[in-house]
């Protein structure tokens, strides 16, 4: 949680008014996500320890030809994706846009399993749009815990296959 701190310590020595609370809550939320996907990164490395093929960030041209970019993706063979991974962390509940976004990217590249890891929480309707799409949501006030509870999700899919 360094990372965060520093951004805020370094706005206000930059004698940037904090209390601008959307402005700081907005760089505070995004230096959370750069720390997981850094959190998303050890997981990776973990898998392939363990003979897996995964990669953090990820990247994938999916059917339609378009690159795509996911936090985390576990590959059956090259190019073959498993199970991909986002996360989406806000300062208030995610809404459906940001599960439609994500489900774009998931039909183009067809993986076996996908997972969004959302902070805080997912509002009813697009929990219930996820659902619709296969999507396994991870929801957590903690950022951190989303990333060892992804990796569970992972884990116990890799041990079916």
């Amino acid at each position: 949680m360094l990372l965060p701190v520093a951004a805020i310590l370094a706005l206000h020595a930059l004698g940037v008014n904090l209390s601008a609370s959307v402005f700081t809550l907005s760089l505070v939320s995004s230096a959370i996500l750069l720390e997981a996907h850094g959190d998303f990164e050890s997981v990776a490395s973990s898998l392939a320890d363990s003979g897996k093929q995964a990669k953090a960030p990820a990247q994938m041209v999916g059917k339609s030809g378009v690159k795509h970019e996911f936090s985390l993706a576990v590959f059956s063979s090259p190019g073959s994706p498993e199970v991909v991974v986002d996360a989406e962390l806000s300062v208030k509940d995610v809404d459906e846009m940001k599960v439609l976004k994500f489900y774009v990217k998931v039909f183009d590249v067809s993986p076996k399993k996908s997972i969004l890891c959302v902070c805080p929480h997912l509002t009813e309707r697009a929990r219930s749009l996820a659902k619709e799409y296969g999507i396994t949501v991870l929801e957590s006030d903690v950022p951190r815990k989303l990333v060892e509870m992804a990796a569970k999700e992972i884990s116990g899919t890799s041990g079916e296959g």
